[in-house]
């Protein structure tokens, strides 16, 4: 058996199985995170994604937002891309994928335009997040140091693998959609530079190719012995190094959909460890943040590059600043989808906390990735006082998970900002916890 039929026997084997109610429970979580991202992102993609789909015709399946509806495909793209909008997504520490934003979409699609019920979903995406977690953690570091983003190369097997679960295909159609997705799995990190928004579309487009991957393999079309470690797989042409160890269920007993992060703060994951600490060491000591004259933050190296700077020409630039982002945080009291506006990008006593906001890398921190993404800060005031609190872990990670009422706040949060009616919320919020019908159902509170 090689490395692409024993990736492919551990989704069969765990797609084969009932899953359990804790599964269920989590899968669940995961599907309102995603829909409140979802919605409240196609509040501010919803004119460009618009004009994209004006170019084109379909009427399969729901795009969530827009009160239109589009192609497979094009509905996977833009759900993903409203998804990833806010950077407000799920994740995963050790696969580096935003899997919620690749998966959910492809899966609610298709299973919405096949009458499929909510169980097929909810298996699509347990599976779907099984497939990108274990990917993930085979290629990366090496994957990223290449210069790939994870959540659009394998998000697009994740998304594929999805689909192909809730469509319940055989082993033969599985190992297909497998290597059609292994060989359109693109993405680069290029995306989330100076001035790109092009950061979702790496999201949305993994959404979208999954789709396709599964119908080309239901339609018959049969990939090579090893697409995964073949002489130009894709674990030979992704990374310089991975552990296709984790592909097995020898390693574990699967259902990692428990594994992932939820984010409290609409701002780049490597902001929030920092975040959390500062808010800490300052509200555990009743330190005002008028008094405040120097933070300094320790945290591992990755979190540092890309996410140290001070200068916050645009909203992009500041999702990404860990200093901008404790300045927002000390000042306004939340991180939320309407803290970053020109009013708090120009603001000016964001713009000199943020000044005095230092991050430097510890190399002590950094050899715990990724088991602990630790941040460090001492808070420095006026009277020369220091207080420092380290966070091990940043809150939504499953060492520090969020609560069903977390998870409803977050959504009703959301909701609420692109104009949805308390009534509306609480159908919706019911029937992502307890709808066993027809997915097609369930997407009508989503147009």
């Amino acid at each position: 058996m090689n490395i692409t039929d024993s990736f492919v026997e551990t989704l069969y084997t765990l797609k084969s199985r009932s899953l359990p109610n804790l599964i269920v429970r989590e899968a669940r979580l995961c599907l309102m995170d995603e829909v409140g991202t979802m919605v409240a992102g196609s509040a501010i993609q919803g004119d460009k994604l618009g004009r994209y789909l004006d170019a084109f015709s379909g009427d399969d399946a729901t795009v969530v937002g827009l009160g239109r509806r589009a192609s497979l495909q094009n509905a996977a793209l833009c759900n993903g891309i409203s998804g990833h909008a806010y950077d407000f997504d799920d994740g995963h520490r050790f696969s580096t994928v935003h899997l919620g934003s690749v998966v959910i979409p492809p899966v609610l699609a298709v299973t919405e335009k096949e009458g499929l019920s909510m169980e097929d979903a909810i298996r699509g995406i347990v599976i779907g997040y099984e497939a990108g977690i274990r990917l993930g953690r085979c290629i990366q570091p090496s994957h990223r140091n290449r210069g790939f983003h994870s959540s659009g190369t394998a998000g697009a097997v994740a998304a594929a693998m999805g689909v192909a679960a809730a469509l319940d295909f055989n082993k033969e159609q599985m190992k297909a959609t497998l290597a059609a997705a292994c060989s359109s799995a693109g993405g680069i990190n290029e995306m989330m530079e100076n001035v790109s928004t092009m950061k979702p579309f790496n999201v949305g487009r993994a959404a979208h190719d999954g789709v396709t991957a599964a119908y080309i393999a239901a339609a018959g079309f049969q990939g090579p012995y090893d697409p995964m470690l073949g002489k130009f797989g894709f674990l030979r042409t992704a990374c310089d190094v991975y552990d296709a160890s984790v592909l097995s269920l020898e390693t574990d007993d699967g259902y990692n959909i428990c594994g992932g992060y939820h984010k409290p703060y609409a701002s780049c994951r490597h902001t929030h460890g920092a975040v959390y600490a500062t808010v800490r060491a300052v509200n555990d000591n009743d330190v005002r943040w008028q008094d405040i004259t120097d933070i300094s933050v320790s945290m591992y190296g990755q979190g540092v590059n890309g996410h140290e700077h001070t200068d916050i020409p645009g909203v992009v630039a500041g999702k990404m600043s860990t200093p901008f982002c404790i300045a927002l945080a000390l000042k306004t009291g939340k991180i939320g989808i309407d803290s970053f506006v020109d009013e708090t990008i120009n603001d000016p006593d964001i713009l000199h906390l943020t000044q005095l906001v230092s991050v430097k890398a510890d190399e002590e921190m950094t050899s715990w990735v990724p088991n602990k993404r630790a941040a460090r800060s001492t808070v420095t005031t006026k009277e020369g006082k220091k207080y420092t609190y380290q966070a091990d872990y940043a809150p939504g990670e499953p060492e520090l998970p969020m609560t069903q009422q977390d998870f409803e706040k977050k959504f009703t949060e959301l909701w609420s900002a692109s104009g949805k009616s308390p009534e509306q919320i609480k159908i919706a919020i019911d029937m992502i916890l307890h709808h066993n019908g027809t997915v097609a159902e369930f997407m009508q509170q989503l147009v």
